[in-house]
């Protein structure tokens, strides 16, 4: 089970995931990631500290995702490894500081 929670912000979109992204849940926040894009290029930050599973699709979306702009927040040793894989040369927020990620 998967619960997005969307909010706008003055610019951009803030995706708050809890609980695992998996499976088909995977595919719900791509398409509403997607639905986002087509409003034009603003911001996109996804908070994935209440988030206790992200299985590999999850994981390969998330890369997308941040390949392609979208900063990703999250906390704890598994989330924050998760997150430091994804962004082995640029920025990302651990725990709820930005920084940058060693490369």
């Amino acid at each position: 089970m998967l619960k997005i929670a969307v909010s706008s912000m003055n610019p951009g979109t803030i995706f708050v995931l809890s609980w695992r992204l998996a499976g088909p849940w995977v595919e719900e926040l791509r398409d509403s990631w997607l639905k986002q894009e087509i409003g034009g290029p603003t911001p996109c930050h996804v908070d994935l500290r209440e988030v206790t599973f992200i299985d590999e699709a999850g994981t390969t979306l998330l890369s997308q995702m941040y390949h392609e702009g979208v900063t990703i927040q999250a906390s704890g040793c598994l989330m924050g490894a998760i997150v430091q894989e994804l962004s082995k040369a640029g920025p990302v927020i651990t725990e709820t500081k930005w920084h940058d990620v060693p490369g």
